[in-house]
């Protein structure tokens, strides 16, 4: 009998299949297609195939690069559903099990990695944060208020005046925000900490530009769209804080 490839004999690995499934139900109920809808699809990939890397290099700082990747992939899954639930495309209770799937992932993940300079193995995880939540970027203020952003364009689109691609582009860009905050808090290094957070920044500012073509028109209610834009202006400043701290820690 041919013997499995190790990587089929970890938990976390079986863990990440059981999520590929939960994506794929989830995908197929929704009334449509959002950028999340993408992201999700390749990060799920991507934890799999990042954690089969893992299995498949003898050198302790190679499992550790890969062990970054599917973490941060893993993180950008949970954004991406944090991102259709702002959307109302999904409900909370809808993505708890997929969030608490993802959260075990990521405390192996990260068990795996702080043993990786002798070996890879597994760890049993905690599930919770400081704040009782499932994933560590979720307490951090700025990814709270990015995904207010997420839910306040969902609620303003069908008050802007703007062509079908602008609406796209928006969606992109406001969706990259959370995601990148969500990832770069995720990577072991600060140095990719600070990549992805430059990343969100410039998301941040195409998407307060795009915002304003969108409503150049003044069809929109001022007040409303003044919220949006300082719920974007604190997100880039507290970006920037944190860019901060990840080049100079």
């Amino acid at each position: 009998m041919t013997q499995p490839f190790g990587h089929e004999k970890l938990i976390v690995y079986q863990k990440g299949i059981r999520f590929v499934a939960v994506r794929s139900a989830l995908l197929n109920g929704l009334p449509r297609r959002v950028a999340a809808c993408d992201h999700l699809d390749r990060g799920a990939e991507s934890i799999l195939v990042n954690i089969a890397h893992t299995g498949g290099t003898w050198f302790p700082n190679e499992r550790i690069v890969y062990l970054g990747h599917a973490n941060g992939s893993a993180l950008e899954c949970a954004a991406c559903l944090d991102v259709l639930v702002a959307k109302s495309l999904l409900a909370d209770e809808a993505v708890y099990p997929g969030k608490s799937l993802l959260a075990e992932v990521v405390c192996m993940l990260i068990a795996m990695r702080k043993v990786a300079v002798n070996r890879v193995r597994e760890q049993h995880p905690v599930y919770r944060t400081k704040k009782g939540r499932l994933l560590d970027h979720e307490d951090l203020d700025v990814y709270q208020v990015a995904v207010q952003v997420v839910a306040w364009l969902e609620s303003m689109l069908i008050k802007f005046s703007c062509s079908a691609d602008l609406r796209a582009k928006l969606d992109k860009s406001t969706t990259s925000i959370v995601l990148n905050i969500a990832e770069g808090n995720g990577r072991f290094t600060r140095t990719n900490q600070a990549t992805f957070y430059e990343t969100a920044y410039k998301a941040t500012i195409q998407s307060a530009s795009l915002v304003d073509l969108a409503t150049a028109s003044g069809d929109a209610d001022l007040l409303q769209v003044e919220q949006g834009r300082e719920l974007l202006r604190r997100i880039a400043a507290m970006l920037t804080a944190l860019a901060k701290v990840a080049t100079h820690d």
